[in-house]
């Protein structure tokens, strides 16, 4: 159960990450310095944790209560 945890907390931060520098690049034409770094790293937590409360469900990890 700690691995699986782990493994939603890793795997939901890179993709906060890479979405969000997908987002900067792509759909606002402008890079990660010009964003903010404080700005990044809000976007990308936020992000990450959206894909970690579909994890949590599809992996049953049960951070959150039913």
């Amino acid at each position: 159960m700690l691995v699986k945890r782990i493994l939603v907390i890793v795997i939901s931060l890179i993709v906060g990450s890479v979405v969000t520098v997908g987002l900067i690049e792509f759909v606002l034409d402008t890079t990660v310095a010009e964003y903010g770094t404080l700005y990044f790293v809000l976007t990308a937590f936020f992000l990450g944790a959206a894909v970690g409360i579909w994890l949590d469900k599809f992996l049953g990890t049960e951070f959150l209560p039913e």
